[in-house]
């Protein structure tokens, strides 16, 4: 196979889709070239990628006015619309609002690859759109105008469940779902979700894990004394953060908490931390990359990883403290119940009570040490066989090498 080209949001360029950086790295082995096109790159230093990837530059996005001008000279984007303004007149005009702009963002992506000697519309190319977002939707109009290319997106969470936006709406998602190739969820859930919105095209959504790296051998290292709790996420309200805190609050048992990541949400929770009782050490280390994190775990002996998020696609934090063998107490939302279970941590309802959480981890404390090594020893076999990335992208590569002989 020829050539891969991958349209992300900001990868290679900061902050975000750090977890790519494991998925790019092992796609470059399957292909004689690969090209990123970042919809939304800063002026920063890219991370660093493979000899045979090429990072793009796309075009300056003109204003939203502008952008929205152009868009009356695209007929094809133009009748997607119209097509598609019943569904969402459903929603109210919010939803129209954001039609118009998310139309007028695909055209502009549409015009950007088709302006681009780079990316040479080949038969030997498959396009992959990172996210089930304008991108995915220009690459189905290509796919439309040009049956004959390879076009495939991943579909995560934000990307994915309806319910999560206000309106409950997302454009365009069963048509480009029906002209892409391929559809590729990164859990069951996501794809069981999507088969009940688009039943007349299971065909097209398929399931291909994530999955992160660990070089390092296993280590069980026995529960420490505090409890050392960690979390990762980034500080914003959809994380609720604040849950764990008010759950230590109940707590009476030493425990060092530390979590990785910062945002908007930071002042406030140290407001609450400073409530916390004396039982409690809290570490904050804010923002970190990959490897940062990665080495965290290496050197630190975390008992417990906490996720208390009210929503989630399948959290890639939670697969590498499972690499490590920590095991996991995370809530039941998203595709979460596909990692965690009671042999590799514990699952909590999506509207918890604080103190159930507190319960857990003054259990964990008195738990006998071979019951918490062997949910350790669970949690990295959980990794191990279904979200090690080097199995996992293989796998992947295959699923694109399939599509590209279709």
């Amino acid at each position: 196979m020829k050539s891969l080209v991958i349209f992300t949001s900001r990868f290679p360029y900061p902050p975000g889709e750090e977890f790519l950086m494991n998925e790019v790295d092992e796609l470059a082995k399957y292909f004689t070239s690969v090209q990123i096109l970042p919809m939304n790159h800063v002026n920063a230093p890219k991370k660093q990628v493979p000899k045979n990837v090429e990072v793009l530059t796309a075009k300056r996005g003109d204003g939203r006015v502008l952008r929205t001008i152009k868009l009356i000279a695209d007929f094809q984007s133009l009748s997607w619309m119209i097509k598609e303004l019943p569904a969402a007149s459903k929603h109210g005009i919010k939803a129209i609002l954001k039609l118009v702009n998310w139309t007028a963002v695909t055209s502009e992506i549409k015009r950007n690859i088709q302006s681009s000697t780079l990316i040479p519309l080949e038969d030997e190319t498959v396009f992959y759109s990172y996210w089930l977002t304008p991108s995915a939707t220009a690459l189905a109009m290509l796919k439309e105008k040009y049956p004959d290319i390879k076009a495939v997106s991943r579909v995560h969470g934000g990307d994915l469940y309806l319910e999560r936006h206000s309106p409950a709406y997302l454009p365009f998602q069963g048509k480009v779902i029906r002209t892409l190739d391929q559809t590729i969820s990164i859990s069951e859930n996501g794809r069981e979700y999507l088969n009940k919105l688009h039943p007349d095209v299971k065909k097209k959504i398929s399931v291909s894990r994530l999955g992160t790296k660990n070089e390092y051998p296993y280590q069980n290292k026995g529960k420490s004394t505090p409890l050392k709790l960690v979390s990762c996420s980034y500080l914003k309200p959809v994380k609720r953060i604040h849950l764990l805190v008010e759950a230590l609050k109940s707590t009476h048992s030493p425990i060092e908490w530390t979590h990785i990541g910062d945002g908007p949400e930071r002042r406030r929770i140290e407001a609450l931390v400073k409530e916390l009782p004396d039982n409690i050490v809290v570490h904050f280390l804010g923002n970190l990359n990959n490897k940062e994190v990665i080495q965290q775990y290496q050197t630190n002996s975390y008992d417990l990883f906490i996720n208390v998020s009210e929503s989630e696609g399948i959290p890639v934090t939670i697969m590498e403290a499972f690499s490590f063998g920590i095991p996991v107490v995370a809530t039941n939302v998203g595709g979460t119940s596909e990692l965690v279970n009671q042999e590799n941590g514990y699952l909590l309802q999506k509207d918890f009570p604080p103190k159930e959480l507190a319960k857990i981890l003054e259990d964990y404390v008195q738990l006998p040490p071979e019951f918490s090594q062997q949910k350790s020893l669970q949690a990295y076999k959980t990794w191990d066989q279904h979200y090690n990335a080097v199995k996992n992208y293989n796998k992947f590569a295959d699923l694109l090498k399939g599509v590209s002989k279709k």
